[in-house]
C-alpha cells in the first residue's frame, strides 16, 4: 500500500515498478528509497484492487451519488445527475467509504401509520403493503430487477406505528437509485389512500401548572400542537 492505494509489485530495482489494474495510467515507477519501510504480501485473486470500476454507480459518505467516469492514481471523477462533474483526490475519495451500488443494493424506507390501525399493523397491513409495492414496481418497470422485498413491523414510536420496507435490487438499475427511493415512498402513500390507512402527524402536549389556582387545572392547562387539520 502506497499513498493509500494497493499496488501490485511488478519489479523491484533501483527504480521499482508498481501497478494497479483498476486505475487508468495505473503504473508507477518509484526510486528504491521510497519503498523503505514498506512491506509486500501475497494477494488473493478475488481481492479487489480498488472499490469500483469505470461506469460504476456509487453512494459516498458525503451523500454524493454519481457514476465513475475516471479513476487514476491521482484523481477520481464522478458525473452526477444532471451532468455536473465532481472530482476527488484519490486518497480523499477512498476516505468517503464508497458504496458500490452496481454490485446490487438495498433501499430501506421507514413509513408510519396511525395508532388507529394497531390491530392490523403487525401482519395484515405489512402484507397488503408488500403486495402493492411489488405490483406497482412491476408496472414501473423494475419487476425483473427485484431480488427481495420485505415489509416488516419495525417499532411502536411515540406518534406512529412504523413499518420498514427492505427492498433489494439488481445493480443493473443502480442508475435509478434515487428514483426508486422516491417511488417506494410514493407507493406507500398511494397504499394509504387506497386502503384508508391514516398517516399520523406529530403531536406535542404541554402541561402548564397554575400555582395561584392551588393546583387546579384551567381550560388552558393542556395545549395540543398538531397538524394543520387539527384544532386546539
Amino acid at each position: 500500500v502506497w499513498q493509500g492505494i494497493s499496488w501490485k509489485v511488478v519489479s523491484i530495482n533501483l527504480y521499482s515498478h508498481l501497478e494497479n489494474p483498476e486505475l487508468r495510467q495505473g503504473r508507477i515507477r518509484l526510486p528504491l528509497g521510497q519503498l523503505v519501510g514498506l512491506t509486500s504480501r501475497p494477494y488473493d485473486h478475488d481481492e479487489p484492487w480498488f472499490p469500483c470500476r469505470i461506469h460504476d454507480w456509487l453512494l459516498l459518505s458525503d451523500s454524493t451519488y454519481g457514476r465513475v467516469i475516471m479513476q487514476t492514481p491521482e484523481v477520481v471523477q464522478l458525473v452526477l445527475q444532471g451532468g455536473s462533474h465532481k472530482t476527488y483526490q484519490t486518497q480523499d475519495f477512498l476516505k468517503t467509504n464508497p458504496v458500490n451500488l452496481s454490485t446490487n443494493f438495498r433501499i430501506s424506507v421507514i413509513f408510519g401509520i396511525d395508532y388507529a390501525h394497531q390491530k392490523y399493523s403487525t401482519r395484515h397491513i405489512p402484507d397488503r403493503l408488500r403486495e402493492m409495492l411489488v405490483r406497482q414496481l412491476i408496472v414501473e418497470g423494475y419487476g425483473d430487477h427485484i431480488n427481495s422485498l420485505r415489509v416488516e413491523f419495525r417499532e411502536a414510536a411515540s406518534s406512529s406505528l412504523n413499518l420498514e420496507i427492505l427492498a433489494d435490487f439488481s445493480g443493473k438499475v443502480a442508475k435509478y437509485y434515487p428514483r426508486i427511493l422516491r417511488t417506494l415512498n410514493r407507493i406507500c402513500v398511494d397504499a394509504c389512500n387506497c386502503y384508508g390507512w391514516n398517516i399520523p402527524f406529530t403531536q406535542i402536549t404541554v402541561h402548564q401548572a397554575d400555582a395561584e389556582s392551588g393546583g387546579k387545572k384551567s381550560p388552558y392547562d393542556t395545549v395540543a400542537i398538531a397538524g394543520p387539520e387539527s384544532s386546539e
